[in-house]
């Protein structure tokens, strides 16, 4: 399925763009998480996933790591708050108790040249997307943004595995 924000050109707001990637989770009934009025951790991440044109795959949540890791400007010590977050642990132990520790080597090596090619495409950014953007680049379109950091988002054809993993999602 391929979302409009998943365009390298799309003209949607990143606030329609975040927007879009919420309906995209709720169709797949998965769970839209939802900062406090004192974070912006969640939507951080959540656009994130619309500036890199990444979905909630396991391939392409690996992917988005990379992104993160090579094209992104970021302090570890808010990223570790993002960690912490009682949804977050949530997640993370369903992902556990359903796949097992084991899957996480697997994910890595099926994912690798993805992982490439994500690192390749963000050595070629002008600058790197700060986690923590200002909150009036909410309203800004998505090709901007884009066009201001030099990004070149994966295709969907870049953006594939070879064959995708598979895990419920609910927790």
């Amino acid at each position: 399925m391929l979302l409009k924000y998943q365009q390298q050109h799309c003209t949607m707001t990143l606030r329609e763009g975040i927007e879009e990637f919420h309906n995209y989770l709720m169709a797949l009934d998965r769970k839209v998480m939802m900062d406090s009025s004192t974070s912006r951790l969640l939507l951080e991440h959540d656009a994130t996933h619309v500036i890199f044109g990444m979905d909630t795959s396991l391939e392409q949540e690996a992917g988005l790591d990379s992104w993160l890791l090579w094209g992104c400007q970021w302090r570890l010590s808010y990223i570790r708050k993002y960690g912490k977050l009682p949804e977050i642990k949530a997640l993370y132990r369903a992902f556990v108790k359903e796949l097992g520790w084991a899957f996480f080597p697997r994910l890595l090596w099926r994912t690798r040249k993805l992982k490439w090619r994500v690192i390749k495409r963000s050595r070629s950014m002008s600058k790197k997307w700060p986690y923590q953007f200002p909150e009036p680049w909410l309203d800004k379109p998505i090709n901007e943004l884009r066009h201001e950091h030099g990004l070149t988002i994966l295709n969907e054809e870049e953006r594939l595995a070879s064959e995708p993993l598979a895990w419920s999602g609910h927790y």
